[in-house]
């Protein structure tokens, strides 16, 4: 395993860190809000998603209009399928390293090393070089400083690791989709108990292993025969369903809020502010100025692919359409939110931090994203602790509530959304254009500025 303070005194040596980005899932982001603090990048990508990087150049410095981009790219950009290559070409802002795998990358950890790399974490990363369910070749082979929380990453691998993402919901006691159990036979499933409500299975692909099948059904007997056909189809497999996850189906909008958890602020003195923010939560003044550190960005919500182009069409054609629907997220749109619901959200996201900072310190640090569902129902306690005023005394409490359905412990899928305009939320605060990508190269250049970049690495 590396531990922490491994790479923390690697770091404290670094004098120009550079931002280094897996090509996929948010890189874009990552890389343009290091070009706009001034940080020197590297994309490491494939052969077959090269035209990504290359069709969209993240070239320039900072506050530089670019007129002439040919021009500027042929200046800033270097194009290389050797890390070791870069030592030879100076003056250059953004590199693209071309891989014919994304694992070929642990060739050259000496090398990006010397450069003074700082892994950007994303999905992908997680994925691609992870290893298994454990990202164990992350946790004792990648050893490049990484801004985030090494041993979180693999808390999204639900049902895979004992510790997953529901494990710190519990610890934090916010609400998630109840699970069902059930048993698995050579051609599909029977759950323990009949469940009369709408229900959803997750479970790998049987034929690509990387995306997951979602079946939804209306009860526990439908969801049963939808998984014989699916099986039947080669979609699902005996492997994947002893893996996959029943659970069930809350109603309500999908939202993704993408928080920063800043180690820097979370050691600042905030005046009247964090005083009272303990007071008011019955919490110590370090745990306040955690949650105060907790800084919320952004909101995305995702288009999934066959699903959206399904839910569009005529109630009639959809029930005669044979195809079950995939939910391969596709697009994100932004978001904002019913200014009193905040509240809410904030409560769920300090409760989850505060989780992961106590069962796994140092918890979670830098970019993240609680992924919920936001359903209506009753709720314990009196009205005017949810901020309702009006519900006579007492009547039954009803109010919106955030059930966490996933967690990202690092850069978020969405956020490119937010590229080059930035994010409502944190454009707000910091009075200018903050995208996640900004925001993390802000605190790699604050970080650097006061010496503490050893604050924020694992």
């Amino acid at each position: 395993m590396i531990e922490r303070e491994e790479m923390q005194e690697v770091v404290k040596e670094y004098k120009e860190p550079i931002a280094l980005i897996l090509g996929s899932h948010s890189a874009l982001d990552a890389a343009s809000g290091a070009r706009d603090y001034g940080l020197k990048r590297i994309i490491y990508t494939t052969k077959k998603r090269a035209i990504i990087y290359l069709q969209n150049p993240i070239v320039g410095k900072v506050e530089e209009e670019i007129e002439d981009l040919p021009k500027q790219t042929r200046e800033d950009m270097v194009c290389v399928f050797d890390p070791k290559d870069l030592k030879k070409k100076g003056g250059w802002e953004t590199a693209l390293i071309i891989l014919d795998e994304y694992p070929e990358i642990f060739k050259y950890m000496d090398e990006l090393r010397d450069l003074e790399c700082l892994q950007i974490p994303n999905r992908a990363f997680s994925v691609y070089l992870g290893g298994d369910d454990h990202c164990s070749r992350i946790e004792k082979e990648f050893s490049i400083p990484i801004l985030g929380s090494r041993r979180l990453l693999k808390i999204e691998n639900r049902g895979e690791v004992e510790r997953d993402y529901y494990w710190f919901c519990d610890k934090a006691g916010i609400p998630h989709p109840k699970s069902y159990e059930f048993e698995v036979y050579p051609k599909g499933i029977r759950l323990k108990e009949y469940v009369d409500e709408p229900l959803l299975l997750k479970s790998e692909h049987a034929k690509r292993e990387l995306e997951r099948e979602f079946i939804f059904a209306t009860d526990s007997n439908d969801l049963e025969d939808k998984v014989v056909v699916e099986v039947e189809h080669g979609n699902l497999n005996e492997d994947g369903l002893r893996r996959a996850r029943i659970e069930q189906i809350v109603l309500g909008p999908h939202a993704n809020f993408n928080f920063f958890l800043s180690p820097l602020n979370a050691e600042e003195e905030w005046g009247d502010v964090d005083d009272l923010y303990a007071e008011l939560h019955d919490m110590n003044l370090g745990e306040a100025r955690v949650c105060l550190a907790n800084e919320f960005l952004s909101i995305d919500e995702r288009r999934e692919t066959i699903f959206d182009g399904l839910k569009r069409l005529p109630i009639d054609v959809q029930q005669k359409i044979k195809q079950v629907p995939s939910f391969e997220v596709t697009c994100h749109l932004a978001m904002s939110l019913r200014e009193s619901l905040l509240k809410d959200i904030h409560r769920c996201a300090n409760a989850f931090l505060l989780a992961t900072k106590r069962y796994e310190p140092p918890g979670i640090i830098g970019a993240w994203c609680l992924q919920t569902l936001i359903t209506w129902g009753k709720v314990p306690g009196k009205a005017v602790e949810y901020g309702l005023y009006d519900v006579p005394s007492g009547e039954d409490v009803y109010a919106h509530i955030p059930v966490t359905q996933d967690v990202a412990t690092r850069h978020g899928g969405g956020t490119n959304v937010h590229m080059g305009v930035g994010s409502q939320y944190a454009n707000a605060k910091y009075n200018r254009r903050m995208s996640m990508g900004d925001r993390i190269a802000l605190e790699i250049k604050r970080a650097l500025r006061l010496r503490k970049l050893e604050k924020i690495v694992t």
